[in-house]
């Protein structure tokens, strides 16, 4: 049955609401983030050093839809000549550990902090370091708290907390549209300290209109070869500096 111009007027609107929505969420949140940024800070310097490393990469876990964004993250970074991974929380635990190695970072993506699966996962990652021969490996969380089981056994949290979801049954809308939105951002602020330009691009994303765009662009000089430091390591670590 069609819809009438009154139901497409009401969808319309709905539809605008809840952009509307979303973006007042990630506006609210970049301000806070300018008033107090030190959590986010500390996860940075984990961040950066370790996707300035050589040998370490950054694992992205979740379930869910959080799974997905992750995905959709680790895609971009790798686009980005970053070394990145997507890793299911469940997966993990029943024998994909094994991706994690020595020197990595492991982003967990839980909006509640409190998600079975991961909150599991990164308490074997946490078991790691004491054990006889402790591989070290750097665990960053991205949710509504640190105030969580999985925020206490993080070396660092990024909060993205929203006052509600766009629906009463409370889906992930608002909260996974601005942890992805971090995500983003994350990975635009890793192009920017490295330099990392359309030529840059091209070599890791050479097919489609992105790829023939950037060979275009790609006559531009290029300040600085891929995956190589173009600002001091923000931080030097170690696993003394692991709790």
């Amino acid at each position: 049955m069609p819809l009438s111009t009154d139901d497409l007027d009401i969808a319309t609107t709905s539809i605008t609401n809840s952009l509307d929505a979303v973006s007042k969420a990630i506006q609210q949140h970049a301000t806070a983030l300018r008033q107090n940024s030190s959590d986010l800070r500390r996860a940075l310097r984990i961040l950066c050093t370790v996707t300035d490393s050589q040998t370490s990469k950054l694992v992205i876990t979740g379930i869910g839809k959080s799974f997905h964004i992750g995905k959709k993250l680790a895609a971009t970074l790798t686009s980005i000549g970053t070394r990145a991974v997507s890793l299911h929380a469940t997966e993990a635990l029943h024998g994909d550990l094994g991706i994690i190695g020595h020197g990595d970072c492991v982003l967990a993506l839980s909006y509640s902090g409190e998600t079975d699966e991961v909150v599991a996962l990164a308490s074997v990652i946490h078991s790691m370091r004491t054990q006889e021969n402790p591989m070290h490996v750097w665990m960053i969380g991205m949710g509504k708290s640190h105030a969580s089981e999985l925020g206490a056994l993080c070396d660092a949290w990024i909060a993205c907390p929203v006052d509600a979801e766009l629906s009463q049954v409370g889906a992930p809308t608002v909260s996974s549209s601005l942890m992805l939105a971090i995500g983003d951002a994350v990975a635009v602020m890793l192009m920017e300290r490295r330099r990392f330009g359309p030529r840059d691009f091209a070599r890791y994303h050479p097919g489609g209109a992105l790829g023939g765009l950037s060979r275009k662009a790609g006559d531009a000089p290029v300040v600085c070869p891929v995956r190589q430091t173009c600002s001091p390591p923000m931080l030097e670590l170690d696993g003394n500096d692991i709790r």
